[in-house]
């Protein structure tokens, strides 16, 4: 039988890197981190510093399956073989390689979350333009004719953005029309989190099931059959910024928006262990919340 796995957030890894808790390797359970703790790692001044950490507690990388096409599969790959710092310098290799952004689209998000700015924003039709440029630019001989294509892109997508200049950015406003006044969805407390909120929500989205409105089964499910639970809880959690379930006013801030994401990607990962261990009250009880709707297997807890 094999050992269960204990997720632990990168907040935990700081406390351990700092020696402020101290953590061993177990013979009952294994430890887990994944590749959005790299990401946040990353980020950081010491690298070493939090991979030292994963070291110390002999924690095995826990990476998404992918089909032959980069698919995710819907499962995940515990890799029991390799240090911390192999696998790091193995994901630093592999976003060397990715012209894309990861953030190109926070002036967007940061705008529908009730902050941001206009400036910002009214710049990201051209910054898509110049990634996808530069993405596709090698795969064809005729530079001209994609220039010609982006340009006919690039007006509607600024019509967009315009309108959601117009319309706004007032959080408060966009939570109202969707039934949630004076804090209602925050309040909710107890079993069935996320029902108790669809109750608030639905009669303001009646053409939406459940699962659609909070993105665990899209309509878009980008040559997806059945979509990811791992893409369907990243997505929830965007949600429940917008509508202000534990959202934080972080997610409002452009330069703290990667952090959002890290959260909602430790969450996803989350999903495929036995325990998510976390000092941020508001990230586990959404974990919880998400678990309990999808019937998954996992809990979250604070230390």
């Amino acid at each position: 039988m094999s050992k269960p796995l204990v997720y632990l957030d990168q907040n935990i890894i700081g406390l351990i890197a700092n020696q402020e808790i101290n953590m061993k390797p177990s013979d009952d359970f294994i430890f887990t981190y994944s590749k959005e703790h790299f990401r946040e790692i990353h980020r950081s001044n010491s690298p070493q510093l939090y991979l030292n950490a994963l070291h110390q507690i002999d924690a095995k990388l826990l990476d998404l399956e992918l089909d032959e096409h980069w698919k995710i599969t819907g499962k995940a790959l515990l890799k029991e073989a390799g240090t911390p710092s192999e696998h790091y310098s193995e994901y630093l290799d592999a976003i060397d390689d990715v012209d894309l952004s990861e953030d190109i689209f926070d002036s967007f998000l940061a705008w529908v979350n009730g902050g941001g700015d206009k400036e910002s924003l009214e710049s990201l039709p051209e910054l898509i333009s110049e990634q996808i440029f530069e993405i596709t630019k090698e795969l064809t001989n005729d530079s001209g004719e994609l220039d010609k294509k982006l340009a006919q892109i690039t007006p509607d997508f600024k019509g967009v953005i315009n309108d959601l200049i117009v319309n706004g950015n007032d959080i408060i406003k966009t939570r109202s029309a969707l039934g949630n006044d004076k804090g209602k969805v925050g309040s909710v407390l107890g079993e069935n989190i996320i029902e108790k909120i669809w109750d608030i929500i639905q009669p303001t989205s009646v053409e939406l099931t459940c699962d659609e409105f909070f993105g665990f089964n899209p309509k878009d499910k980008q040559g997806y059959d059945i979509w990811p639970m791992y893409l369907g809880i990243v997505g929830s959690c965007a949600v429940m910024d917008i509508i202000g379930f534990q959202a934080e006013k972080k997610c409002r801030r452009i330069d703290k928006l990667p952090n959002v994401r890290s959260d909602s990607g430790h969450i996803g990962m989350g999903a495929f262990c036995s325990l998510v261990i976390s000092k941020d009250k508001r990230l586990v009880k959404r974990a919880n919340a998400i678990y309990k709707y999808k019937g998954i297997n996992s809990s979250a807890k604070v230390l």
